[in-house]
């Protein structure tokens, strides 16, 4: 069944091209958003900043965190100005955003300049996220929608697991070249804007009365900036969360609160946080939210592991290590929104897709030395690729479902913000979870390594010796580490499958 949304559509719209363009576009931002992980190094060196010292590193962090805080500040905003001003309308603004970030990034001379070009680039995709979802939900209903959800959300988490590799290709090619990612954005941007031109400059058929609560999103907005700056470690090595954690973490709180009690008596809230009193609402919510906490140890838990003295991977072995995870998210989104749609039932499909990746968690919470040697079947897939692959696939598996449940609870006129509120939680848990569970990692590790002394070096016959015993106790305190974060980690993903169940509704039909 197909559905249109008449107070936030052109007249004339074509479902399936805006659905194919609006997702080129958030293909485009999802590739943007992990670029920058291969191209890191040449982009600093071309700003003036060299690679040693090491502390010098820790400057580059501002690049990630200024793309995170535009990326979650301003979701919120992109939501509700898309229930309020309309779909293409909201897009076609985010994407020249994007656009500018990305010239201000490809021109950079300064890091400054550099920061203020991912916050921008981050600010312009993220709002795209919100808006692609709610269009989705907005022309198709019943079945479909979750079907459609499936089909941009796989482009997206497409985008993703190419990004890093895209940046890589153009880094490669010069010192200078790292400036093409960037400046090639503003050419594909220009072809989706002429693509959509006549979608975006036709006034959608109607549009809600109501003002934009901007002190609601205002308020989003600034406790997403600060939670971002508490959580984000830039040296998880010596705290999992933000220098300034225990002064921003609460003030964040503060505004959460306030933006709560500003939505309760606003005469047109950005969202009615009366729906969380829904069991489906909420329960969409921390799914997607557990899902995220998973997701994100495994980003940067498997690498780590990698390139320890476990595995001694080089960088490059420890990337294509963990690109067997993430090729599986893109193929689980899209068969999550395919078999959901089919058999509909969102519940069914979010609670196996999160119980496949929980047991997948528990199996690589069992790696030891030798992990990364047996093969399957006499084949040359080892075994530690599939279990890679099927926790990515059952975390992509929950994306449609999990989004249909959630859009399929509020009205046109809210779905924008509600969109942006799914994409949130699921970033939020994403930094919370990291921060927990690599808080707790590290402790543990700390612990266990502080009783470990490195032999001083002898000529005596016993030095060897005891310099392989070291050697012996420092891996296995870096495996016991590591099955630690991963149990904690599986079992986060167990309780979301457990809360999908329980909560999960399916597909609305709509006349």
């Amino acid at each position: 069944m197909t559905t249109r949304s008449p107070s936030l559509l052109p007249r004339s719209a074509s479902a399936p091209g805006l659905l194919v363009l609006a997702g080129a576009g958030l293909f485009l931002a999802a590739v943007d958003a992990y670029v920058v992980v291969a191209a890191l190094l040449r982009m600093l060196t071309s700003v003036g900043i060299p690679v040693l010292p090491a502390a010098n590193l820790e400057r580059g962090t501002t690049i990630v965190t200024g793309f995170l805080l535009g990326y979650l500040a301003v979701m919120p905003l992109a939501g509700g100005l898309s229930d309020r001003f309309g779909r293409l309308r909201t897009f076609g603004a985010c994407l020249v955003l994007f656009a500018i970030g990305s010239l201000l990034t490809a021109t950079a001379g300064s890091l400054g300049q550099l920061v203020a070009g991912r916050v921008l680039q981050g600010a312009g995709g993220g709002g795209l996220v919100p808006v692609v979802l709610a269009l989705a939900a907005d022309l198709y209903g019943g079945a479909r929608r979750t079907t459609a959800l499936g089909g941009v959300s796989g482009l997206q988490e497409l985008g993703s697991v190419l990004g890093p590799i895209w940046g890589g290709v153009l880094a490669a090619i010069s010192a200078q070249g790292w400036r093409w990612i960037f400046a090639l954005n503003l050419f594909f941007a220009a072809g989706l804007l002429a693509a959509l031109w006549p979608g975006i400059r036709q006034r959608p058929a109607r549009l809600p009365q109501a003002p934009l609560d901007l002190v609601g999103a205002l308020l989003a907005a600034a406790a997403l900036a600060l939670l971002v700056v508490a959580l984000y470690a830039g040296d998880p090595q010596r705290s999992p969360v933000g220098s300034g954690f225990w002064w921003q973490a609460p003030l964040a709180i503060l505004l959460i609160v306030l933006f709560v009690i500003r939505e309760r008596r606003a005469r047109a809230p950005l969202i009615d946080v009366r729906h969380f009193r829904d069991s489906g609402f909420t329960g969409a919510a921390l799914t997607n939210a557990l899902a995220g906490a998973g997701l994100m140890v495994a980003l940067v838990f498997i690498p780590v592991l990698a390139q320890s003295s476990v595995f001694s991977l080089d960088p490059r072995q420890a990337s294509f290590l963990l690109f067997r995870l993430l090729l599986g998210i893109p193929i689980g989104a899209l068969a999550g929104g395919v078999i959901a749609g089919r058999l509909r039932s969102n519940r069914g499909v979010a609670a196996i897709g999160m119980l496949i990746a929980a047991f997948a968690f528990a199996l690589l919470a069992g790696w030891n030395q030798d992990a990364l040697r047996g093969h399957l079947l006499g084949t040359p897939l080892r075994v530690a690729d599939l279990e890679l692959f099927s926790a990515g696939f059952g975390l992509g598996l929950e994306i449609a479902p999990v989004s249909a449940a959630l859009l399929d609870l509020v009205s046109d006129a809210e779905r924008g913000a509600a969109a942006a509120f799914l994409v949130i939680a699921r970033m939020v848990g994403m930094l919370l979870g990291f921060s927990a569970v690599a808080g707790f990692g590290l402790y543990q590790f700390d612990r266990v390594t502080a009783r470990l002394t490195p032999p001083l070096f002898s000529l005596r016959p016993d030095y060897a010796v005891r310099l392989a015993q070291y050697e012996l106790q420092l891996r296995q305190a870096i495996l016991d580490q590591y099955h630690t974060i991963f149990t904690i980690a599986a079992a986060l993903v167990l309780a979301g499958a457990l809360i999908a169940a329980a909560s999960l509704r399916p597909p609305r039909v709509r006349a």
